[in-house]
């Protein structure tokens, strides 16, 4: 059982992706908004993030590079989900994409738990962006 971390603003995804997860097995919390996420990120050291790349106040690249400068989250695999950006326009924003994977939404279940699974299997160093 991994403890996984959805940061969204989208409460129907948060909600779906929860039951797709806590039926697989996992723990998971959820934060709606970036500033909420990195600080939930801090105390749970969670073993996943799924982070939506657009939401209020703050793009997901920019949590993202704010959770690479983080100790606790520098090396946690996060898989990044959008409707409107695609791999590439992510991989254009942020520094270094070790440790990322990317889903389009809307997202087929099948190749969401597939990269989950993936993502929480790999067990050296991170691996660059997928899209």
């Amino acid at each position: 059982m991994a403890k996984i971390l959805i940061i969204d603003d989208d409460f129907s995804i948060v909600e779906l992706l929860t039951d797709v997860l806590a039926r697989e097995g996992h723990s998971v919390e959820s934060a709606g908004e970036a500033v909420v996420g990195m600080q939930k990120a801090r105390a749970l050291k969670p073993d996943l993030i799924i982070l939506d790349y657009h939401m209020p106040g703050m793009t997901g690249a920019h949590l993202f590079e704010s959770l690479r400068r983080n100790q606790a989250t520098s090396r946690t695999p996060i898989l990044f989900m959008s409707g409107e950006a695609s791999g590439e326009d992510i991989l254009r924003e942020i520094a270094s994409p070790d440790g990322a994977s990317f889903l389009a939404k809307p997202v087929r279940l099948e190749d969401f738990r597939r990269c989950v699974r993936e993502l929480l299997a790999s067990s050296g160093p991170p691996q660059p962006i997928k899209s």
